[in-house]
């Protein structure tokens, strides 16, 4: 990358190339990036390394916040001024908001944005997950979460991770059809203790069940982790009393 000079001179022709080496880059360096067109921004936004990086989660999340910060500052817009367009370019910069910027931002937009958003391995904080469920329950969105059918959580995709205990706790079988595998390998494990019950499990597929991760199962009760089993294996006979639990 030497041959391009500082980082803060690269063309608008260089950045698009830059592809996973960005992640290389300090956050002094992704600051400096003028990132003033939509192929730019659309490029690092594309990165998934910074979600899987086997580097600290706080390295991670200091460098998308540096990207955050560099498509504002060339764009010259407020977390409030972007458009779906802009948010889905972003793809993953998006876990560089800050929640105060993301509660800023404008829930019509992100609405439209959503539906590609969601396809993506978000590396969110929980705090930053919540914050955009939020935007999604606007009454000019999709609205309060009780209200959700199964399409609008099949449209949110990982999002559905970030659901507050309450709402998850109240999810009857027409949305929990609708939650990825994906979402649910991504709700927090103490989260998914609290606010899934069992009966709430043994209305999983297969597929949602094999999605359990094994921090999600270690953090489960006896009688949630029967009836996930019960939906992996339930070929095996199982005498379950589910009674005062």
């Amino acid at each position: 990358m030497k041959i391009y000079g500082p980082v803060s001179s690269f063309s608008q022709s260089v950045i698009p190339q830059l592809g996973g080496l960005a992640i290389e880059l300090t956050v002094e360096e992704l600051s400096s990036l003028r990132l003033t067109e939509r192929r730019c921004i659309s490029a690092l936004g594309a990165v998934s390394a910074w979600s899987n990086r086997q580097v600290a989660a706080l390295a991670t999340a200091l460098n998308l916040a540096a990207v955050f910060t560099a498509v504002l500052n060339s764009t010259k817009q407020s977390p409030s001024q972007l458009d779906s367009s802009t948010l889905v370019a972003m793809g993953y910069i998006v876990c560089g908001a800050k929640t105060t910027e993301i509660n800023s931002f404008n829930a019509v937009e992100f609405s439209k944005a959503v539906r590609w958003l969601g396809q993506l391995t978000l590396s969110c904080s929980e705090e930053q997950l919540d914050a955009l469920v939020g935007l999604l329950t606007h009454s000019l969105a999709f609205g309060p979460i009780s209200s959700w059918g199964t399409d609008v959580f099949i449209e949110i995709g990982v999002l559905a991770a970030g659901l507050p205990d309450f709402a998850m706790s109240a999810l009857v079988k027409e949305q929990i059809e609708g939650i990825s595998p994906k979402a649910i390998s991504m709700i927090p494990p103490k989260r998914f203790y609290v606010a899934l019950n069992h009966r709430q499990i043994s209305m999983f597929s297969y597929e949602q069940a094999a999605a359990v991760t094994t921090e999600q199962f270690s953090a489960l009760s006896d009688v949630q982790r029967t009836a996930l089993a019960m939906v992996l294996t339930p070929w095996e006979n199982r005498p379950v009393d589910f009674r005062g639990k």
